[in-house]
C-alpha cells in the first residue's frame, strides 16, 4: 500500500488535520487576556519612536550612574584602551618565506601604529579613542556613524601626515530621511537600500550655518539639507554605520537601554527622592498648624489692610521658626527609607544588570557577597558578551579599517611587498589578514588561573599566542624580549646566589590564601 487506509480500504487525508489543543500563548484567556503584542509601526512612527528612545538613551548615558556604569563595564572590557592588530599573512598560500612574511607583518604594523596617531580628520582622538568612542555609540544609542575621508595631498602635507585616509565621527541622530523623500520605498529612516535590503547610500543631514539650531526640527529638513554618501566605492567602505542586528530586515540600531529604561529611570528617581527626603529630614522642618485644625482668617490692621500671616516656603539648618498665637509646631519626622528599601533597591539593581546582560556586581560594584566560585562564574558569564562585542567590532570596524591603511601604506611605499607574490589587489584578503587583540582579562585569582595556563600549555591545550592575547599581550614581542633579556638575567643570577623562596604555610603545608579559596568554594 501506498499511504495510510481506513478500515474500508479508503486512503485516510491528511489534508483535513484534526486541530490539537489550544495553547494559552496565543488566546486571550486569562491571565494575559489583555495582552495584545506589541504595536506594530508605520516606517515613519518606527523612526520618531527610536528618535525618542536615542533621546532618552542619550540622557541616561549623560545623567545616570547605573547606565555609566553599564556602559563602561561592557565598553572597557571589549575595546578599552583599544584593539590592536597582529598581522598574519599565510606565507605558504603566497607563496613566500615564514620569516618573509613575518619581516612584512612587522613592517605592516609600524605603518598603522604611525596611522593611529592622525585616525581623526578633526586630529584631536587616537584611533583606540575612535573605538572606545564608536563602541559607546553603538551601546547608548543603537548604532555607530563614522565616515571615511581621503584628504587632498596638500591637506595631507600641510597637516604633517603619512596618510589620507581618516575617520571622521558623525553623531546617528544626523542619519534622517529627508522630508521629499518619505514617500521613496527605497530610502529607510535615511538609509537607501536595493531590492534586496543592502544599504547602498546614507542622508546625512548638513544643514547651512544658522544662528538658529536647524536640528531643532530635522524632520522638516528636506533633501538639499542634506548629504548623500554612497556606503561603497569598490571594495572600499565609505560609510561604517554598525548596530547589533535583533530582527531580521533591520535598517537601524536599538540601544542597549532599551530592554531596562524605565526600570534605569524610576530607579535614578526614587533613589533621588529618597536622598531629598533625608535632606529635608536633616534640616530640622517644623510644620505650623492650628491647635483646632483650621487655618486661622487673615488680621484686619488699623488701615483697614488685611495682614496675612507668615508663611514659610524654605527650612534652612538650625533656624528657629516662630509662629503665631494658638499655633503649635509639629516636628516633621522621616521615616524613610523603609526596612526593605535595600533589597529592594538590589533587586531592580540585578534587574537593570540582567537587561545589559552583565552581572549585578559589574554593575553596582558590589563584591560583598561573592566569593571565588560565584565571582568566577558570574565573569565567565559576562566574558561571553565582552567577547561577543570584542570579535564583533574587530570584524565589522577594525578589520576593514586595517585593510584600507595597509592598501594606502603600499601604494605610498611605507610597506614593501616581493615581486615574486601575487599582487596586493590580487590577493588582499592574504596580505591583509590580521587577528585582533584586546585589552587582559584579568585574574580573580592569579595563582589558580595562571596554573591553569601553565597546564594548558603544558599538554598543548592551547598556543603561547593564545596565552599572551588573553591577557593583552603579543607573543612574538615578548619571545623577542625574553630573548634580548636572557643574557642580562644569566650575568645577574651567576652574580647573585639564588635565593630560597619564602612560602608562607597553614595547616598541612597549605598556604593560607589558597585555604581560604578552598573554605570560600565550599561556601
Amino acid at each position: 500500500m501506498s499511504g495510510l487506509v481506513d478500515m474500508t480500504g479508503r486512503p485516510i487525508s491528511t489534508a483535513r488535520m484534526v486541530p490539537g489543543p489550544s495553547r494559552d500563548a496565543g488566546s486571550f484567556r486569562d491571565p494575559i487576556s489583555g495582552w495584545h503584542g506589541p504595536q506594530i509601526h508605520s516606517p515613519q512612527a518606527a523612526a520618531r519612536e527610536r528618535a525618542v528612545m536615542q533621546r532618552r538613551a542619550g540622557d541616561l548615558a549623560s545623567n545616570d550612574w547605573a547606565a555609566g556604569s553599564a556602559l563602561d563595564a561592557i565598553s572597557m572590557n571589549a575595546v578599552g584602551t583599544g584593539l590592536l592588530p597582529k598581522a598574519a599573512i599565510p606565507a605558504d598560500m603566497l607563496g613566500i618565506d615564514a620569516e618573509e612574511a613575518l619581516q612584512i607583518g612587522k613592517s605592516m604594523e609600524w605603518a598603522y601604529s604611525r596611522w593611529i596617531l592622525e585616525a581623526d580628520v578633526r586630529g584631536m582622538c587616537h584611533f583606540h579613542d575612535l573605538q572606545l568612542l564608536g563602541i559607546r555609540s553603538m551601546l547608548s544609542q543603537g548604532e555607530l556613524l563614522h565616515l571615511t575621508v581621503m584628504l587632498e595631498e596638500k591637506d595631507r602635507q600641510s597637516f604633517g601626515r603619512l596618510f589620507s585616509f581618516a575617520l571622521q565621527a558623525v553623531r546617528p541622530q544626523r542619519l534622517q530621511t529627508p522630508v521629499d523623500l518619505q514617500v521613496d520605498p527605497s530610502v529607510r529612516d535615511g538609509v537607501r537600500v536595493s531590492s534586496y535590503g543592502r544599504p547602498e547610500g546614507y542622508y546625512i543631514a548638513n544643514p547651512a550655518a544658522s544662528v538658529m539650531d536647524a536640528f531643532s526640527n530635522i524632520e522638516a529638513l528636506t533633501s538639499a539639507d542634506f548629504s548623500y554618501k554612497p556606503a561603497r566605492a569598490a571594495h572600499r567602505r565609505l560609510v561604517f554605520h554598525l548596530f547589533r542586528h535583533e530582527t531580521e530586515e533591520q535598517t537601524r540600531g536599538v540601544s542597549c537601554f532599551a530592554k531596562g529604561i524605565s526600570l534605569f529611570r524610576n530607579l535614578s528617581d526614587a533613589l533621588n527622592y529618597e536622598l531629598f527626603a533625608q535632606v529635608i529630614a536633616a534640616s530640622f522642618p517644623v510644620f505650623i498648624a492650628t491647635e483646632s485644625g483650621q487655618v486661622p482668617l487673615p488680621q484686619v490692621g488699623e488701615d483697614g489692610e488685611r495682614e496675612e500671616s507668615e508663611r514659610y516656603h524654605e527650612l534652612k539648618p538650625g533656624s528657629f521658626l516662630y509662629g503665631d498665637a494658638n499655633q503649635k509646631p509639629y516636628p516633621l519626622e522621616s521615616k524613610r527609607p523603609s526596612a526593605n528599601f535595600s533589597s529592594f533597591v538590589e533587586i531592580i539593581l540585578r534587574a537593570m544588570a540582567a537587561s545589559q546582560g552583565i552581572p549585578y556586581e559589574t554593575l553596582a560594584k558590589d563584591y560583598s557577597k561573592t566569593n571565588y566560585s560565584s565571582m568566577r562564574a558570574a565573569l565567565n558569564e559576562a566574558w561571553k558578551l565582552y567577547n561577543y562585542y570584542r570579535q564583533w567590532f574587530a570584524r565589522s570596524y577594525c578589520q576593514p579599517i586595517w585593510e584600507m591603511v595597509i592598501e594606502e601604506a603600499v601604494l605610498r611605499g611605507y610597506v614593501t611587498l616581493p615581486s615574486s607574490a601575487p599582487d596586493f589587489y590580487a590577493a588582499r584578503e592574504l596580505w591583509c589578514n590580521a587577528s585582533w587583540i584586546g585589552p587582559a582579562r584579568g585574574f580573580v585569582d592569579p595563582v589558580k588561573e595562571i596554573q591553569a595556563v601553565v597546564m594548558a600549555l603544558n599538554h598543548n591545550l592551547m598556543t603561547y599566542g593564545e596565552a599572551w592575547g588573553e591577557r593583552g599581550g603579543d607573543w612574538d614581542e615578548g619571545s623577542a624580549t625574553i630573548l634580548h633579556e636572557a643574557p642580562t638575567l644569566r650575568r645577574i643570577v651567576e652574580a647573585k646566589p639564588p635565593v630560597t623562596p619564602v612560602t608562607a604555610t597553614g595547616k598541612n603545608g597549605v598556604a593560607p590564601e589558597s585555604a581560604q579559596a578552598d573554605e570560600e568554594e565550599k561556601a
